[in-house]
């Protein structure tokens, strides 16, 4: 079943007639069902049902101000509804609240909310948090055995980054990487790393399966269909990150490797393709400072397919060539806990022109 905050294929956008025919045929629903006797809590999740799937529609078109208003206005019309609770937690917890996204999704399982849907939507959000304990005790969980056997180890062995405030790291575009790419130490090995929005931790070639820096669950498993694994440590320039979660699937040779951006969970990266530079900064209360807070914001959405950008004709991957078009070519700053890019402004008025 696709995502309801999956964004559609390219340029594939619904008639106008098809739209009208949707929305005229959902509104008599209610009616009918009030007219026919339905109970009132049966009428309730119906609306609510309703309104979560208008709300859906607003973001995919990049209407996130809108969506959010019906949602949050749904959540305190019917507080107790656990539609409207998941709706709303799953929505804040894609633009980068996720702990408040992850209560949200909690109180709609107590409110009887179906608990494998919940569950589904839930273990990303555990998983970003680094709460293995919550992913491990998660009812109905949607995990493998083997993602669970990692759950119940990390709960002991939680992911760590140590390092100086601040780390400069040479960072170049490479054919194939959606953002560019970053050398990365594992064990006495160097590889060159692609940073790709759509890839969720790290993944390594399934050569590292027999590698004694892989943890592997299942135990000596060789299957990279069915195993994941944690790796010790990975070390980027002066940062270490230890027990980091890991799964193996075909790179280009075993010196290469893909991460995603919630690998930087805990620390805010930019990125400054033209200075071939990656700065890494450990998150602190002050929040950010200098030019990365003097930016233009672009505000993000995380799916199940990745990261997205959110532009008035709705949502663009941010791995795509729209996606990079709308952040321009210039520097940028994930700031992940506000669900946004921050951008060089030059950049972004250099678009506009073409």
């Amino acid at each position: 079943m696709p995502h309801a905050l999956a964004p559609r294929p390219l340029g594939a956008r619904p008639p106008a007639r098809l739209v009208a025919r949707r929305t005229l045929g959902a509104l008599p629903i209610l009616a009918l069902a009030v007219a026919l006797g339905a109970r009132p809590a049966a009428a309730q999740r119906l609306s609510a049902a309703l309104v979560t799937a208008r709300a859906d529609s607003l973001t995919r078109g990049g209407e996130l101000q809108r969506a959010e208003r019906l949602l949050f206005a749904l959540s305190r019309r019917e507080p107790k509804d656990p539609v409207a609770r998941l709706a709303l937690g799953r929505h804040l917890a894609a633009r980068g609240a996720l702990r408040v996204g992850a209560v949200l999704m909690e109180e709609a399982r107590f409110f009887g909310g179906d608990a494998r849907e919940v569950a589904r939507e839930l273990a990303p959000v555990y998983e970003r948090l680094g709460d293995y304990k919550a992913l491990d005790a998660l009812p109905e969980t949607p995990l493998t055995r083997p993602e669970r056997a990692r759950a119940r180890w990390l709960r002991g062995n939680a992911p760590a980054v140590t390092g100086p405030d601040s780390v400069v790291l040479p960072f170049a575009p490479r054919e194939g990487a959606a953002l560019g790419a970053v050398r990365i130490v594992i064990g006495g090995d160097t590889l060159e790393a692609g940073i790709d929005p759509a890839v969720r931790g790290l993944e390594l070639d399934p050569w590292w399966l027999r590698r004694k820096e892989s943890r592997v669950f299942p135990q000596g498993s060789l299957d990279p269909r069915e195993a994941v694994g944690v790796t010790g440590t990975v070390r980027l320039g002066e940062l270490t990150m230890r027990n980091v979660p890991t799964r193996y699937r075909k790179q280009a040779d075993r010196r290469t490797a893909r991460i995603g951006l919630d690998l930087f969970a805990g620390v805010v990266p930019t990125f400054d393709p033209v200075a071939g530079r990656l700065v890494v900064r450990v998150t602190t209360a002050r929040g950010l400072s200098g030019r990365a807070a003097r930016g233009e914001r672009v505000p993000t959405l995380v799916t199940p397919a990745g990261v997205h950008v959110v532009a008035s004709d709705g949502l663009w991957p941010l791995a795509s060539a729209n996606g990079r078009a709308i952040v321009g070519g210039g520097w940028m700053t994930v700031n992940a806990p506000r669900g946004e890019l921050i951008v060089e402004r030059r950049a972004l008025e250099r678009v506009g022109q073409k």
